[in-house]
């Protein structure tokens, strides 16, 4: 009888490192969807928990999974800037050579390979790599993506649409701080098939240019550069804004484009359906077919519930004027 099991005394060729240990398993739910992360670095489960540890479960569906090894290369520097390219349901995440990731949009699976000082470096970590991955598979198959802040007031969500620098984050913060619930300050998710138009964020943390402590002054102290390679913005903990309540999901009641410095007092301007749709369109990532259709439609059903262009200059009036949509 021949023995099947292999001897493992004897040195395995293994040119692609499967044998590369992860000893670190945790579940996660980020934006309601369960999760597997298997990796070899605490500063990669650090940053996962900071973004997703709040998250309860939402959706009964298939689990992702994500796998990011760390190598030992202490000599290599932190990885500054990523390049993404795809081709049917695989896409490359790319740094350099020493750090890359690979997403299998259809199976939910991803696959990451860093140095230690791109590890370490947690604000991209988390922005350019574990939430980008994230965020990824979940557009294939659940969500589509929206370039806009989210707030709520009585259970009704309005999103605040614009370019960069259109003044997300700092009205997002500004309606919050009035007692609103912040659901994200620059990255919204509808989940697709929906009727009730449910969108849900990631509230953990917010971004700011170092010019917006010119316009909140209370955010001055905390609105610190970091320098970290690639980075433009700031992190700021949303646990260390105080009073400043969140959640995870609402229904939209309202679609606003945004658009700052137009002068003369706030205003709120009517928008046919078929204009916002087609302005929201232009920052809607090509995805293949038929999951680009399905990115559209929801976008046609979004802009039903009702747009506006919001012109403003000041803060205080803009809040205002968005109270009267909810």
């Amino acid at each position: 009888m021949v023995n099947s099991t292999p001897d493992i005394s004897t040195p395995v060729f293994d040119p692609f490192c499967y044998s590369v240990e992860l000893p670190h398993e945790r579940v996660y739910y980020p934006f309601g969807f369960r999760l597997q992360l298997i990796a070899n670095s605490l500063d990669v489960l650090q940053v996962f928990e900071e973004s997703w540890g709040g998250f309860p479960l939402l959706f009964d569906d298939k689990s992702l999974e994500i796998r990011m090894v760390v190598s030992d290369d202490q000599q290599a520097p932190s990885a500054s800037g990523l390049i993404w390219r795809a081709q049917r349901h695989l896409l490359t995440l790319q740094s350099d050579r020493h750090n890359f990731a690979i997403c299998d949009l259809e199976k939910g699976f991803s696959f990451g390979w860093l140095v230690p000082a791109t590890a370490r470096n947690h604000t991209f970590l988390r922005r350019y790599y574990l939430d980008s991955m994230v965020y990824l598979m979940l557009w294939q198959t659940h969500l589509t993506s929206l370039h806009a802040g989210c707030v709520a007031r009585n259970g009704r969500a309005v999103l605040l649409c614009g370019e960069s620098g259109a003044g997300k984050s700092c009205l997002s913060y500004a309606c919050a701080r009035r007692g609103w619930e912040l659901i994200t300050e620059e990255s919204s998710g509808l989940l697709r098939g929906s009727e009730d138009r449910i969108v849900l964020g990631k509230p953990a943390q917010m971004h700011f240019r170092d010019t917006a402590a010119a316009i909140l002054p209370e955010l001055k102290d905390r609105l610190i550069p970091t320098n970290a390679p690639g980075e433009i913005s700031i992190e700021v903990r949303t646990a260390d804004l105080p009073g400043i309540r969140t959640a995870f999901l609402s229904r939209v009641a309202a679609v606003v484009l945004l658009n700052r410095g137009a002068g003369g007092p706030a205003r709120l301007v009517p928008v046919a359906a078929s204009q916002a749709c087609e302005r929201l369109e232009r920052e809607l990532p090509l995805f293949e077919q038929p999951v680009y259709e399905a990115h559209r439609a929801t976008l046609r059903h979004l802009v039903q519930v009702g747009a506006h262009e919001l012109r403003y200059g000041e803060l205080d009036e803009a809040v205002l004027l968005l109270e009267s949509l909810v």
